[in-house]
């Protein structure tokens, strides 16, 4: 991608093409980036976004800029369908009518920096749900910095809430994965039922007793104890954004199987 270089102390965009210009700057290996003085003088700056980039150079000797962060890359694809236009206004209303106040492109800062919500919304006690949409037009691996977004969003006290039209994505185990069918915009702004056909679970909870139906997890015939049996529900989306923020439905991890969202 041929991104647009501003150059910090010199207060100039820099042309990459030229013969000599940012040698020394590639050579910095063991400068941090934001030290290089380099910024993305594109789209990024356009949006009022610091945003830290490195040069290298390619084995034909080419010179290209990239951004340090990928959520930074990601800002110059293709602008966000209808459909996910459509889920983020769905997702306020029906926020808003469960009493949850929202917003969307919601930034938050982190240090220097700062972490973009796709919908945010502020739920009771506190809560906070990051909704982010991934659909079948974002390609067909999805983007690969799906954990490390999470995992800074859950360091901000944001809950993550990854919902998708793709099966592929649904599987993935990087985050909480909610997943409708793939839909056009128009059926998903109406209002109406629209369900959620996997990444949602119930939670079984039944004692290891001679009366229950489940084998024992320990791998002992019958231990007496109390366990809990995650079963797979469908849900309405509009109930799952407000039992989100109510705190009704919460974010679980198990081992060996993809995350998701239960009922408590």
């Amino acid at each position: 991608m041929a991104n647009i270089v501003w150059h910090t102390k010199l207060r100039m965009l820099l042309d990459l093409k030229q013969e000599n210009l940012g040698q020394d700057t590639i050579a910095q290996r063991n400068v941090p980036v934001s030290g290089r003085e380099l910024q993305c003088g594109g789209i990024c700056r356009e949006a009022g976004v610091v945003a830290w980039m490195y040069l290298r150079q390619q084995a034909n000797g080419r010179r290209e800029a990239v951004h340090e962060r990928k959520e930074d890359e990601e800002r110059h694809k293709a602008p966000m369908s209808d459909e996910h236009k459509a889920y983020q206004e769905r997702i306020l209303r029906a926020a808003a009518e469960g009493g949850f106040h929202g917003d969307c492109e919601v930034r938050t800062p982190v240090g220097r920096s700062w972490i973009q919500t796709d919908t945010l919304i502020e739920g009771e006690g506190g809560r906070r749900i990051g909704w982010e949409v991934q659909l079948s037009s974002a390609g067909a691996d999805g983007p690969a910095s799906v954990k490390a977004r999470a995992a800074k969003a859950a360091k901000q006290g944001i809950i993550p809430a990854w919902h998708t039209d793709r099966a592929d994505y649904a599987r993935r185990s990087d985050t909480q994965w909610t997943r409708s069918n793939d839909l056009p915009a128009h059926v998903i702004a109406k209002i109406g039922d629209l369900r959620v056909i996997s990444g949602y679970r119930a939670m079984d909870f039944w004692v290891c007793d001679l009366r229950a139906v489940y084998p024992c997890p320990d791998g002992v015939r019958r231990c007496g104890k109390p366990h809990a049996t995650p079963k797979p529900r469908d849900v309405l989306f509009d109930d799952l954004v407000r039992r989100t923020a109510a705190g009704t439905i919460v974010p679980v991890e198990y081992s060996g199987a993809p995350r998701s969202i239960s009922s408590g």
